[in-house]
């Protein structure tokens, strides 16, 4: 040390002084000291940072954390100075000093965990190994963010409290005690979050897609951390848990090409095998000329007789994997199902019984 500061003196070197001259003394150095102080802030804000932050480090967190830490850095140099000034001066009051150490480790503490809290781009960098679906999936980004910001506030809250003298081991314990009763009793809620998570990074489906979940078939409206809404083609609002989502087969329509268009059609049995023949070659010929198909999908086979109908099997495969626009696709090929029919003279066949009666 280049001098001490005793009761009511002040030594420099093997010189004393006393009285007044050692408080004038006292207050020279604590104004040096906040002298000390600016300047050191004022370096680091027009010359150091500058300079750290045009540099390309090889580590994305060093710039983040750079960036974060600039304002901080230079209150905590600011703070400094002003503490060791307070310090330097001689008080009366004993626990002064003490206190003066107290309030400032908790703004050092504050200035820290303020640069923390500004760095929350660092909890992104998890997912850098990731593909770009998951890199660019905003809620999963925002989760990380509060979740990192949560755990700085937390730190930080706790190392204030140690700082100013609370029990925070008995703190601590306590809440870990109320936090197990909670998680035992909020088990569905929490197996919902993380099922959420898994839908968030495995990515089945996102909002918009056409999807069957169970029984349940409609377009997804809302993707949260509790569930996920569809809306059904009569618009009713499904809400179904993460949890059942997570355990149940998911059809995700919108990642098809494709739509498949197949039905039974039944004709009447007084139709020849002549016009049989035909009828299946004109619907044949017919679906494969429609814009609506995919080339060399279409199918028209006889497949079984049936109790009043002979049974042909219509099917192809539609371009488009949009539920409404498959409605209107599937609605003009029956019109034209039905001029085909029209065309050969062929009926329609309808559930009919014949009955005979012995003389």
């Amino acid at each position: 040390m280049i001098f001490t500061i005793q009761n009511l003196g002040f030594a420099i070197g093997g010189f004393l002084l006393e009285g007044w001259l050692a408080f004038a003394a006292r207050c020279v150095c604590a104004l040096v000291l906040l002298a000390l102080g600016a300047v050191a802030r004022a370096l680091l804000r027009k010359k150091i940072f500058p300079k750290l932050l045009a540099h390309s480090w090889h580590f994305e967190a060093t710039g983040i954390l750079l960036r974060s830490f600039a304002l901080p850095a230079e209150r905590m140099v600011w703070l400094t100075g002003i503490y060791f000034a307070l310090a330097s001066l001689p008080w009366a009051i004993a626990p002064v000093p003490k206190f003066l150490l107290v309030v400032y480790q908790m703004a050092m503490t504050l200035c820290i965990c303020k640069g923390l809290y500004h760095a929350s781009d660092v909890a992104t960098l998890l997912l850098k190994s990731c593909g770009e679906e998951i890199r660019s999936n905003k809620t999963l980004l925002s989760l990380l963010d509060t979740t990192y910001k949560v755990l700085v506030v937390i730190l930080g809250v706790a190392t204030i409290a140690q700082e100013s003298g609370f029990p925070i081991g008995s703190i601590v314990a306590g809440a870990g005690l109320i936090g197990l009763t909670i998680s035992l009793a909020a088990q569905e809620t929490a197996s919902n979050i993380f099922s959420g998570i898994v839908i968030l990074i495995d990515k089945p489906f996102a909002v918009g897609d056409w999807i069957l979940v169970g029984d349940v078939e409609g377009e997804v409206i809302d993707i949260n951390f509790r569930s996920i809404k569809i809306r059904s083609l009569d618009k009713t609002v499904s809400i179904i848990t993460n949890s059942k989502v997570c355990s149940s087969t998911i059809v995700n329509c919108a990642m098809r090409s494709t739509r498949p268009y197949k039905f039974t059609l039944g004709v009447t049995y007084n139709t020849s095998r002549a016009k049989l023949e035909q009828l299946m070659a004109d619907l044949t010929a017919m679906l494969e000329a429609s814009p609506y198909v995919e080339k060399g999908s279409a199918l028209v086979r006889l497949t079984s007789f049936g109790d009043s109908s002979i049974n042909l099997l219509v099917s192809a495969y539609l371009l488009t994997n949009q539920a409404g626009t498959f409605l209107q696709m599937q609605n003009d090929l029956n019109l034209n199902v039905m001029d085909v029919m029209q065309k050969n003279n062929v009926d329609f066949a309808f559930p009919s019984t014949t009955v005979y009666l012995s003389q």
